[in-house]
């Protein structure tokens, strides 16, 4: 799939983690309704936000499937989960970029996931649990499957398989720059 794909998919999801720098990167926007949703429109276009006490979130398009807006209408249960991934010195994100299309919710290439040594045996075990890591156009992507039409409790299972998939890509990370600097040392000295 090209990097169209934010074009091209069902929803774009930014799930903000600091409300400060999420209120700051909207404040250029119109608000044009104050409902559920508030839409705000830009030259890009239109977006609608929510917020909730610890995060927020902008989705576009507007049309979006009323499940997918039902379901993040409603706080996402375990989201420190992904400030626990995120939140990393070398790997700091102030947000995450998803996205929905059918039954599949994905990252975002401005991520910036590696395909790493071992993904094909990492695959077989995460699928039984409806997670893959994807290599699409040189990036790497996590692809959780969803239960449609997309309700509180799916979203929060993928949700939390997402954060999971998302500190597991991390700590092999970790352990894979562990082992090859142990291993040069051993070798090279």
């Amino acid at each position: 799939m090209s990097y169209d794909e934010r074009t091209t998919a069902e929803a774009v999801i930014e799930i903000h983690f600091n409300l400060y720098e999420f209120r700051d990167s909207i404040s250029k926007y119109t608000i044009v309704s104050d409902d559920d949703w508030q839409i705000i429109s830009g030259k890009e276009g239109k977006y609608m936000t929510k917020e909730f006490d610890t995060y927020g979130i902008l989705m576009y398009p507007i049309e979006t499937s009323e499940d997918i807006k039902y379901a993040f209408s409603n706080k996402i249960e375990k989201i420190d989960k992904f400030r626990e991934a995120l939140y990393k010195p070398r790997y700091w994100r102030e947000f995450i970029t998803i996205m929905i299309e059918g039954n599949k919710l994905y990252t975002s290439p401005d991520l910036g996931l590696q395909i790493f040594n071992g993904v094909d045996l990492v695959n077989d075990i995460a699928r039984s649990k409806g997670i893959q890591y994807e290599d699409i156009d040189d990036y790497l992507r996590i692809s959780i499957d969803l239960t449609r039409p997309l309700t509180k409790e799916s979203l929060n299972d993928a949700m939390e398989r997402l954060s999971k998939a998302l500190l597991l890509y991390y700590r092999i990370k970790e352990y894979q720059e562990d082992v090859a600097s142990k291993l040069a040392s051993q070798m090279l000295s």
